[in-house]
């Protein structure tokens, strides 16, 4: 065979190897996210209430397709995803305040649209008509000032749920936001949680106490090292410990429940060191506003 058509074969079929090595993600976060924003966009009122906060939510699922497309793993595309999806929440919470502030303008102008008609009649019954309307129209402003207070609220507590997410270091995931204790956070083969284990779960139960709607489910694994029904038990064990330590916090019992897998699951490769490391782990999961929690999918 000719050398160089040889090598001009090798060169082709590497071409396609590393094509095909790249080929993007595919991200249900993503999906949701974008479909978030489309009708978002598609809203009369966040388009005209609140452009500015919509282009940051825009943006910031531009920057999430560009990192998809570089072939960004699937860890970092959802949790950026998860992000770019409160940008738009939080772009809808702002267009609710803005149009609600619009709402208390309107309601003085017809105010004093009302009293400049009572002064122009002199007749009792204009102006009975007029003390009426001008009830009326306080009562809208009043209405449209707590619909405001309400929409700036439930902002507020959006902005500060997703600076906790960031220091508990969660990530968002189609089960929900999955929280990671790494083996080192117990006693070597042991189900108790170090000093540093400790302090993350702390974290953990001061959110769950601000989100009291939220549920937990604390799923342990463990490596491949050791008989099945060891360490299925030291899975669940580890598991149970973290959920104690939730309950000693202050967390209701009932929101909080576990499982262990076991080996199940992998994570990494169990052949080294720093995979069976990463594979002894326990997850936490935690839910939406609605308790809902996906079942893990074998």
């Amino acid at each position: 065979m000719n050398t160089k058509y040889f090598f001009h074969l090798i060169a082709i079929a590497l071409t396609f190897i590393a094509g095909c090595a790249t080929t993007p993600i595919v991200s249900t976060q993503l999906n949701d996210a974008n479909a978030a924003y489309q009708a978002a966009a598609g809203n009369p009122r966040v388009t005209k209430y609140a452009p500015l906060a919509l282009r940051e939510a825009e943006d910031a699922l531009r920057a999430v397709e560009t990192l998809r497309q570089q072939g960004a793993d699937a860890a970092t595309v959802n949790h950026r995803a998860y992000i770019a999806r409160q940008k738009v929440a939080i772009a809808i919470q702002q267009a609710n305040i803005n149009a609600a502030e619009d709402d208390v303008a309107q309601a003085r102008v017809e105010r004093d649209k009302v009293i400049l008609q009572a002064r122009v009649n002199d007749a009792d019954k204009l102006r009975r008509n007029a003390e009426n309307l001008r009830n009326i129209a306080e009562v809208r402003a009043r209405e449209a000032d707590l619909a405001r207070q309400q929409a700036e609220r439930a902002k507020g507590e959006l902005e500060s749920m997703a600076q906790e997410l960031s220091a508990l270091k969660a990530r968002g995931t189609e089960r929900g936001l999955v929280l990671t204790l790494g083996d080192v956070l117990f006693g070597f083969d042991r189900a108790e949680l170090t000093t540093g284990g400790q302090r993350v779960v702390g974290k953990l139960s001061d959110f769950l106490r601000r989100y009291n709607k939220r549920q937990v489910m604390v799923e342990g694994f463990t490596d491949s090292v050791g008989s099945e029904t060891y360490n299925l038990g030291l899975s669940e064990r580890r598991a149970n410990a973290v959920r104690l330590s939730l309950i000693q916090r202050g967390v209701d019992p009932g929101r909080v429940r576990i499982q262990g897998f076991g080996t199940a699951y992998p994570v990494a490769d169990n052949q080294s060191d720093a995979g069976r490391q990463q594979n002894r782990r326990v997850e936490i999961i935690i839910s939406d506003d609605a308790g809902k929690i996906p079942a893990r999918v074998p």
